[in-house]
Formats: structure tokens, C-alpha cells, sequence
């Protein structure tokens, strides 16, 4: 599957053009995945009104270079200069759209979001305390998987379920490349939230659907805090 140019071609548009990211068409699969969604996140609250700005760990403003984690991390780690959206709605509080970082669960234990978008004062108070951000203050989170060569087992999807229960029951979505019947099938019989085939180059444009799930998420966010 020749996607990989493809995704990096909308993660671009989605910083602009005087933006770069520390992704190339070389990067692994999956890291490139995970910021082609966060790229769908941002545009979708763009298109519900929101002003878009990128940020860094550090507080400053990014206007060359945007660092993407390539691995599951730390919202507060300073390693490098990791960045950020900043999605601002009028009459609503900040909203942070973050790639790859550790959520607390109900239990309290650490999990990884592939993407997740969560209100900006916590995501500040866990970069100045080096904690992990709750998962009640998370609007948003997506499990995304880049499986080009080998088919989605139903052993990710049951995992998927179980962290519903841990993260978010009603705004976390897992998105896959690919499709899987059986997969399909558990999270149509669940009821959740979940999209595959999506990509850059598939012709049923099923990145439109799943960014309209998006806008409605931020829809009504803006219609609960405003």
C-alpha cells in the first residue's frame, strides 16, 4: 500500500505551510497514521469554528519544526520539544489535541492514547506537576492501528473494549487502516464507536465520515461548556 506519502500530505496541510513535521514518508506506518488522525481531529474542530494554534512542551509557540511522539509518552516529558494544537472555541475553555500520550484511567492506571484531545488547563497542571493527565477531563480519544500487511486480529478489538471501560465509554474511537470483519462485527454488537478503510487514498472516502463523527463530538462540546 503506497499511503505513506499520502498521510504526510495531510498531516502538512493540516499545520500549514510554514510548519514542518519531524515525520517524512520513511517514518514508520504507524507513527505517520496517528498524526494523519490527529490531523482529522484538528480539522474537524477547525470546522466547528474553532481558531487552530501549535504549541510545544516548553509553552512556546511552534511556527517552524512540530514534534510528533513516535512512541507513547509522557504529556510533560521535555526530552523534546513535543507539540501540540491548541483548539480554542469562543465561550468555551482550551481544548489540547496531543499525539501519543499516557491518560490516567478510572483506576488510575496509565494508558496509552493514540490521540487524544483534552482540556487545556489539565493538560498545564500536569505538565507543571509531571502528572498524567484523568481521563474524566479527556473529550476525546482514538486508538488507531496501521495494519497494511497482516489482517486486525479480534484479540485488538477485545482489547479495545476493555479500556472503554477504563478511558471513555462514549468519545473513544479506534480507526484502522484496514478492514476486519470480525472486528466490525464485536464493535457493531457493542455498540462503539470505530471506523476502518480509512485513508488518505480509499476511494469510499470514509475519512469524511469519520471526521463528521469528530465534528460532532466537538459540536457538542461546545454546546455543553458554552
Amino acid at each position: 500500500m503506497t499511503v505513506r506519502p499520502n498521510l504526510l500530505a495531510e498531516i502538512r496541510a493540516a499545520l500549514g505551510g510554514a510548519i514542518a513535521p519531524n515525520l517524512t514518508a520513511k517514518s514508520q506506518g504507524a507513527d505517520l497514521y496517528e498524526a494523519y488522525i490527529w490531523s482529522l481531529v484538528v480539522q474537524a474542530a477547525e470546522s466547528e469554528g474553532a481558531s487552530i494554534s501549535f504549541w510545544n512542551v516548553f509553552g512556546s509557540r511552534v511556527t517552524t519544526d512540530f514534534i510528533f511522539r513516535t512512541s507513547p509518552g509522557n504529556i510533560f516529558s521535555t526530552s523534546q520539544p513535543y507539540s501540540y494544537a491548541l483548539i480554542s472555541f469562543p465561550n468555551c475553555p482550551d481544548l489540547e489535541a496531543h499525539v501519543g500520550i499516557f491518560v490516567a484511567g478510572k483506576s488510575g492506571v496509565a494508558h496509552e492514547c493514540d490521540v487524544a484531545v483534552l482540556f487545556s488547563d489539565e493538560a498545564y497542571t500536569c505538565r507543571q506537576k509531571n502528572a498524567h493527565p484523568r481521563s474524566s477531563q479527556v473529550v476525546l480519544a482514538v486508538e488507531c492501528k496501521f495494519y497494511v500487511q497482516s489482517s486486525m486480529g479480534i484479540g485488538l478489538a477485545r482489547s479495545f473494549l476493555g479500556l472503554t471501560t477504563e478511558i471513555m465509554h462514549d468519545s473513544r474511537f479506534f480507526v484502522g487502516v484496514s478492514e476486519s470483519e470480525r472486528v466490525e462485527a464485536l464493535f457493531a454488537h457493542h455498540k462503539k464507536k470505530w471506523e476502518t478503510g480509512v485513508s488518505p487514498i480509499d476511494p469510499k472516502r470514509r475519512d469524511l465520515r469519520l471526521k463528521g463523527d469528530f465534528e460532532r463530538v466537538f459540536r457538542d462540546f461546545i454546546r455543553k461548556e458554552s
